[in-house]
């Protein structure tokens, strides 16, 4: 888990992880704290099980605090469970991920995360939908197990013998781009990835930035937590085909050519925080 400056949050999650029904596994968690200068430190510290904290400087982002987390794992688990402090878990997601452990033992396993508020399907699993390598459709909600080709990175579990092949998350990137990446490695190295049944928890949509400046929108596209331009590049390198490597230029020009050339009437553009 990573976490910055959102102690509440932080809390909520291990409240209702104290509470799950997690009988069958025994946790060892992993929290990279990329300098929080609120609570955060004082919630991890207070948790009556074994937290290995690990500190930044603010400057890490989800994927290098992921990934520095990783390489703090002292002894070899059957897997480890990559979580973001924003779930609201149900009761049963455990008892949901050994169940699905049991089914595809040698799988990549992936919760659905639904909207605190609309109950709409939020993050998960998603199907390839074209030549474009972010071109994603995101999986619905099932009752049935759903192959997916990659995935959002707020609860999925990865067994060690898989983590061993494909390696770890890539530090690469700050932020963006990361958790797409895995997924699309774990299925080139041979492996399959599934979305559990139902929901494991809940959570809510990052805010968005409601703009019609194109100089703040193209700011707010590539800065470090949304689409910065190495970060793109390097993405695109990896999964666009060879063949069609003359597109690159096209996908990563695309986003801009949107903002200053569509007519801006409010439009909503995602802002992470």
């Amino acid at each position: 888990m990573s976490c910055y400056n959102r102690a509440l949050t932080t809390r909520t999650f291990f409240e209702n992880f104290t509470i799950s029904s997690r009988e069958m596994f025994e946790f060892n968690f992993i929290v990279f704290n990329d300098g929080s200068t609120d609570e955060t430190k004082d919630v991890l510290e207070s948790q009556d099980f074994r937290i290995k904290i690990v500190n930044g400087d603010g400057t890490f982002y989800w994927a290098k605090s992921m990934a520095a987390a990783e390489k703090m794992i002292e002894r070899v688990p059957d897997g480890i469970l990559w979580v973001n402090d924003d779930l609201i878990l149900t009761k049963n997601a455990f008892k949901k991920l050994m169940q699905g452990i049991k089914q595809f033992p040698n799988s990549v396993l992936v919760g659905q995360v639904t909207d605190s508020n609309s109950g709409e399907i939020l993050y998960g699993g998603y199907k390839r939908n074209g030549r474009h390598p972010l071109q994603l459709k995101l999986l619905p909600l099932s009752d049935q197990y759903q192959e997916a080709d990659t995935f959002n990175g707020n609860f999925v579990y990865i067994p060690t013998e898989i983590r061993l092949v494909v390696g770890p998350i890539n530090s690469y990137y700050s932020h963006a781009y990361a958790d797409c990446d895995y997924g699309y490695r774990i299925i080139k190295s041979g492996f399959k990835i599934y979305t559990l049944p139902g929901t494991i928890g809940s959570g809510f949509r990052n805010p968005t930035l409601i703009t019609n400046s194109r100089i703040a929108a193209t700011k707010n596209l590539v800065n470090k937590k949304n689409s910065p331009l190495k970060s793109q590049l390097h993405f695109f390198l990896k999964f666009v085909p060879k063949n069609a490597f003359y597109l690159v230029p096209l996908y990563m020009l695309s986003p801009f050519i949107r903002i200053w050339f569509t007519p801006r009437k409010n439009e909503s553009l995602k802002k992470s925080i």
